[in-house]
């Protein structure tokens, strides 16, 4: 579902992640038929990860 929706990503001033568009995601979700209730509940720990991954590497470099 992420993997090709780089649209719904919010980027900060300096391109780390700041968050997902997610009720730009649900939308999509039920376009093509996925359970929205499941990605209610699961969207927000993947965005998390990223936000969080994207710190990481931010700090990295």
């Amino acid at each position: 579902m992420l993997t090709g929706n780089f649209g719904t990503i919010r980027l900060g001033p300096r391109g780390g992640i700041t968050g997902l568009d997610l009720p730009a995601l649900l939308i999509q979700a039920q376009a093509l038929g996925y359970d929205q209730p499941l990605l209610a509940r699961l969207l927000p720990f993947a965005e998390r990860g990223m936000v969080a991954g994207s710190a990481k590497v931010q700090t990295e470099t």
